[in-house]
């Protein structure tokens, strides 16, 4: 079987889950998987076409409830299916585990469906956030194993065609529409960045990474530009050596450095499980139910987690 997986991914989180599938379905049925990461989308740019495919997947961060703007356009941009309905699977990532982010994915789910798509499960992984407060080594680990469980789990579902609603009542998710005023924002978040100069290494590392093509360098006035054609993903800010890139009015949630995911998750000195009934305060809201519910799943399905291995 061939699969594909169209992927947006801000600061490499989404891409991460991405390759778990990746390596999954191969060894799992012998599938040729190809990854394609969405970004830096030109006119010239070749796309893979899905109807050259027999399973397709969508995988995307949440931002604010929803799914990017940068990531449902490309969707749209999507051919239709010719023939039957072609199956197709979702996964999301987000920085905690909150039923709020069940929603994300219904708008781009319509327009594929419009287009002949047949969606047979979705799957949520809480991954590292790069915005809001930096997670800490035991919440990393913990993260990216359950995550390792999960995307087991989900592509052995995945092969046995395994199908689930994926439509969300209305009434649930009234406020989803509300939060893409964050894709006006980021457009109108541009004139607002701002590069220290004195910090600034000129590694260019910001320019050339930009999914959306959004910052250039004026090498006459020693300046960086940012456009309007922003998706707040912030991996300019994210992954800039000197830590010199302001992202304006949200600067106090900003995030620096990478945090060596599974480096981390392979030290046996780092605590394991993190998301216990130990937890409290805000903690305990964004993440108990969420890797209770995880763990429950894994298990009742013969997927044994025990520090850094899978069984």
């Amino acid at each position: 079987m061939r699969i594909i997986i169209y992927a947006f991914s801000g600061t490499g989180n989404t891409l991460k889950v991405a390759e778990l599938y990746r390596e999954n379905l191969s060894r799992e049925g012998g599938n040729s998987v190809t990854v394609f990461s969405i970004e830096h989308i030109l006119p010239h740019t070749p796309v893979p076409d899905p109807n050259d495919f027999d399973l397709c997947g969508f995988a995307y961060p949440v931002h604010g409830f929803n799914a990017p703007e940068i990531f449902v356009d490309f969707c749209r941009s999507l051919p239709a299916v010719t023939g039957d309905e072609k199956p197709a699977f979702v996964f999301k990532t987000s920085g905690e585990g909150l039923t709020l982010n069940n929603h994300s994915s219904q708008k781009f789910m319509r327009v594929l469906e419009r287009k002949g798509f047949a969606f047979l499960s979705e799957r949520h992984y809480v991954m590292p956030y790069n915005m809001i407060f930096r997670h800490s080594p035991e919440m990393v680990k913990s993260e990216w194993i359950f995550a390792r469980g999960l995307a087991l789990l989900h592509s052995r579902e995945i092969m046995e065609k395994k199908k689930e609603n994926v439509r969300t009542s209305p009434l649930k998710a009234w406020f989803v529409p509300l939060f893409r005023i964050e894709w006006l924002y980021a457009r109108a978040q541009g004139p607002f960045m701002r590069v220290d100069m004195d910090k600034c290494l000129k590694c260019m590392r910001c320019v050339k990474r930009c999914p959306c093509d959004n910052i250039t360098f004026d090498s006459d006035r020693n300046k960086f530009k940012f456009g309007t054609n922003c998706a707040l993903c912030v991996r300019c800010s994210f992954s800039c050596p000197s830590c010199a890139i302001s992202i304006g009015l949200l600067n106090g949630w900003r995030i620096n450095g990478d945090y060596r995911i599974e480096e981390t998750a392979g030290d046996p000195a780092i605590k394991f499980p993190y998301f216990t009934e130990e937890l409290r305060g805000l903690r305990r809201w964004a993440y108990y139910r969420y890797y209770k519910n995880l763990a429950e799943r894994l298990s009742r399905n013969g997927i044994s987690i025990s520090g850094e291995t899978l069984s």
